[in-house]
């Protein structure tokens, strides 16, 4: 497990208030909602889980000006706001 994982909580249940870092290619941190359990997956960082964020405001990704409500995202890109 990566040193960032190890200091950051991974798994956030259903209905969670969260924090999405830009680091997981947003243009901007923001909040939402867990709207589904985790999914357990692999990366090539170690074990970790995706979530689907329903987002507070529409969020724009780094690759251009689409606007999304709702994205899967890895637990190493989301912090506790509740």
């Amino acid at each position: 497990m990566s040193a960032m994982s190890s200091q950051k909580q991974l798994r956030f249940a259903a209905g969670s208030r969260v924090r999405v870092l830009t680091a997981g290619g947003w243009k901007r941190s923001c909040t939402g909602t867990v709207v589904d359990e985790p999914e357990a997956t692999e990366t090539l960082l170690g074990p970790t889980f995706i979530h689907w964020i329903e987002f507070d405001e529409p969020q724009e990704d780094i690759n251009g000006s689409d606007q999304y409500w709702k994205a899967q995202i890895l637990g190493e890109y989301l912090e506790s706001a509740g």
